[in-house]
């Protein structure tokens, strides 16, 4: 699959800043789900995930809470657009870590950080051990 735009609902990137601050100082996990079309991955749905790692530098998606989503992804015919996580004490720049463990070359990687005085948070395409900021758009 081409890179295509990320396009995530408000309600979403707030959710996703709320689960970042709550699960500090060890980094968060989740999915955004939805749908490509025209070139656009417009999330309709974000699914918290347990991060196993307990991890302030480190993800791994507890696999109970990854085999709920995928079970209810099914079932409503979405598809995982970005795995999101969060960098607590540093900029929202994928990791050697998150560069080695990515999901997918089809899946972007969304990083939420802690690290100023407002959370900001950014979009990745890791492909070949080459990171390229993807194209968000908060809506």
């Amino acid at each position: 699959m081409l890179p295509f735009r990320l396009v995530i609902p408000t309600q979403f990137r707030e959710e996703m800043i709320r689960h970042a601050i709550a699960e500090r100082p060890n980094e968060c996990c989740g999915l955004l789900v939805g749908r490509v079309t025209a070139g656009d991955g417009h999330v309709i749905e974000r699914y918290p995930l347990v991060n196993e790692l307990a991890s302030p530098t480190r993800f791994r998606s507890e696999a109970r809470s990854m085999f709920a989503a995928m079970k209810e992804m099914r079932t409503s015919g979405t598809s995982i657009l970005a795995v999101y996580h969060s960098h607590p004490t540093s900029p929202p720049v994928p990791s050697r870590f998150d560069q080695l463990e990515s999901f997918s070359e089809d899946v972007a990687c969304v990083i939420v950080s802690l690290l100023g005085e407002e959370p900001l948070i950014r979009g990745w395409w890791l492909r070949n051990g080459i990171a390229t900021e993807a194209d968000v758009i908060v809506a």
